[in-house]
């Protein structure tokens, strides 16, 4: 006598489907997420400008006979500043991502509002989960890759669920057994960016334009790479969701109306 109770196979993450879905969002409203996403880009660019800490295309900008930015100057611009734009442009493309799927409108001022609303939840767990990851990759590759999978769809977790330090143990709780077909989805999305970005950013540094100019380019690039990397996780988090607990787009767009 055979058994008919035999266990469901569990459902797929889709890398393929996942990193296609991305590319749909971002296509369907390109200049939306473009300028939503180049915002803080150009103005990191034009505060390191500003500031005498260059483009990183300058010879080298701490030569001698320049003046040196303070340290303060450095840790604001290089750290503290793109840290706070990031932060609050990553909260709105995942909003954005979500009305995109669903259909909806853009709403520019209901993601401003909803993220000002989560502003420090998200600038803590983002800090933490991003030194987290960093220290686990000082350790060894595998626990790196492990907890950068664990804590993957954290951002979204606090944006729709209005969660704060706890967003990172739901993070893990909604990962559990798809880490590795989500680190694969993350690594393949920044392997896409890096090539495109590094074609366009080569192209930019050989052509004879001015260093505002370039800056305002690698802006565009640096914003255009994020919001990539914000609808990746968006959509593995929606997929994550859809897979677990049966929620789909338009229950997610719907939490901050």
């Amino acid at each position: 006598m055979t058994s008919t109770d035999a266990p469901a196979a569990r459902p797929a993450f889709g890398v393929n489907e996942r990193i296609g879905e991305t590319f749909s969002v971002l296509r369907q409203r390109f200049m939306t997420f473009v300028i939503l996403s180049a915002v803080p880009g150009i103005l990191v660019e034009l505060a390191s400008y500003a500031t005498g800490l260059g483009t990183g295309f300058e010879a080298d900008p701490f030569a001698p006979g320049q003046a040196t930015p303070s340290v303060f100057i450095i840790i604001l611009v290089s750290a503290i500043l793109p840290m706070l734009l990031y932060s609050i442009m990553t909260g709105m493309m995942v909003l954005a991502a979500y009305d995109t799927k669903s259909g909806r409108p853009v709403r520019v001022e209901a993601y401003l509002k909803a993220v000002i609303r989560r502003l420090p939840a998200l600038i803590l767990v983002t800090l933490v989960a991003s030194f987290g990851v960093a220290i686990a990759f000082m350790l060894f590759i595998v626990p790196g890759l492990w907890l950068a999978g664990a804590w993957a769809v954290c951002v979204p977790v606090v944006m729709i669920e209005g969660m704060g330090f706890g967003a990172l143990a739901r993070s893990r709780q909604l990962t559990k057994e798809y880490r590795w077909p989500i680190i694969g989805f993350v690594v393949v999305a920044y392997i896409i960016i890096f090539v495109i970005t590094f074609l366009v950013a080569l192209a930019a540094g050989l052509l004879p334009i001015p260093t505002l100019l370039v800056a305002i380019v690698l802006g565009l690039i640096n914003g255009v790479a994020t919001a990539l990397i914000s609808i990746a996780v968006s959509v593995a988090y929606a997929r994550l969701r859809d897979i677990k607990e049966g929620v789909g787009y338009a229950d997610l767009a719907e939490v901050f109306d």
